[in-house]
């Protein structure tokens, strides 16, 4: 390689890694000033309510957070669908169990197998096609829903020009495991991940009115937009429920608005291996909706950009690189116990920063180039074709021997 194209090569790595520790300072002023907006007030009416729950797949150990849909009832005409497959879903005595608790306010949908389509999706349909509020709210089961978000929600809503909304979902702290004295394991990675690559950018997007899609965790829709929309049944052979829908609307010159209240999910214990695949299919969803978004994904991460610029000086005998790096790291990881203590009001265990730093050093540059080859997605159990877009096509299931 040429000297011409080495210091090219650096140049563009030095002017990234500036650049993309200025958007992370960017970023922090953005969710500082997001996040501290005070929501409008509920108006004194309010439409009617319906939640849909996704239970496909779910098995569920605690009935506390369906206890959260029966007792935060933002309406007096409200109703929340637990919408499973068949009555022999592994989450069907729990969702019965909870429906006998509320009644008329909670109640078992059985939606029939998913067939071809993504589990997720024709979960989501069902419970439309079944549900009879004016707002249709769509919210994971792992999602904890609290009155301050109704109140968002609908005081967001009361204006007729905005057809939907959604909360940017962050991932609550992990408890730590009996056998170390901090939080570890996959559920740590894939809560850092959610939290400092795919919710942290979300509060410059809507300060900006660039709002591309929107995250699952808990969205609100009028149903006379998605009826203009032409519903959801357009939507059974996507694989994203939030950037298939946010797509939808937006194609249809309806407005989009991110709640100041932030949905917050309940992590689940998940192994290391099972986490990195969750980033990789989350990766090679992003690819496959947002192409520009993935790409530039690496370029952003001072951490990423840095640690490639530190490893081409060194090998060139210079020592620049490496040593500017660690500050740029430090930066990072400032930037990073900053953020958490603005949105959750206090800060992760201080040992989840040093895997954040191995996340974005080393896990997620591996994970990225995985998502980028990455042509199937899998969805309880079942893979399925993943296109240009987001359309899903679901691969032959192999006969057993």
């Amino acid at each position: 390689m040429s000297q011409r194209v080495r210091y090219a090569i650096q140049s563009i790595l030095v002017n990234a890694l500036i650049l993309s520790s200025l958007y992370h300072i960017l970023i922090y002023l953005a969710n500082r000033r997001f996040w501290r907006q005070l929501p409008p007030p509920p108006p004194d009416t309010a439409p009617s309510v319906s939640v849909i729950v996704p239970l496909f797949g779910k098995t569920l150990d605690t009935l506390s957070l369906l206890h959260l849909l029966g007792t935060h009832r933002p309406t007096d005409h409200y109703e929340a669908l637990m919408v499973l497959e068949s009555e022999e879903s592994p989450a069907y005595v729990t969702a019965r169990e909870a429906a006998n608790d509320y009644p008329g306010v909670l109640r078992v949908v059985i939606g029939g197998p998913a067939g071809d389509h993504v589990p997720a999706i024709h979960a989501l349909w069902a419970g439309y096609e079944a549900a009879q509020g004016d707002l249709i709210a769509f919210i994971e089961p792992d999602a904890q829903i609290t009155p301050e978000l109704w109140n968002a929600a609908l005081a967001t809503l009361a204006d007729p020009a905005i057809a939907a909304a959604f909360a940017p979902p962050l991932v609550q702290e992990p408890e730590r495991r009996e056998s170390v004295p901090a939080p570890t394991g996959g559920e740590t990675l894939a809560a850092l991940h959610a939290n400092h690559v795919r919710s942290a950018a979300l509060p410059v997007a809507a300060l900006a009115n660039r709002v591309l899609a929107m995250a699952n965790g808990f969205i609100i829709v009028r149903r006379s937009a998605l009826q203009q929309c032409g519903g959801l049944i357009s939507l059974l052979d996507q694989a994203d429920p939030g950037a298939a829908l946010g797509r939808l609307l937006r194609e249809n010159g309806q407005r989009i608005a991110v709640l100041p209240v932030p949905v917050q999910i309940v992590p689940s214990r998940t192994t290391t291996d099972e986490a990195t695949q969750q980033i990789v299919q989350t990766l090679a969803l992003s690819r496959a909706y947002n192409p520009r978004v993935f790409l530039a994904g690496p370029l952003t991460n001072p951490l990423t950009v840095g640690v490639l610029l530190g490893w081409i000086t060194e090998r060139e005998g210079r020592w620049w690189g490496r040593r500017t790096w660690w500050g740029f790291a430090a930066f990072r990881l400032m930037i990073a116990y900053g953020l958490d203590r603005v949105r959750f009001g206090q800060a992760f265990n201080l040992a989840a920063y040093p895997q954040l730093f191995m996340l974005d050093t080393f896990i997620s540059p591996a994970l990225w180039l995985r998502a980028l080859v990455r042509r199937t997605v899998r969805f309880e159990g079942r893979a399925y074709r993943l296109h240009q877009g987001g359309q899903t096509e679901p691969e032959p299931v192999k006969d057993a021997l």
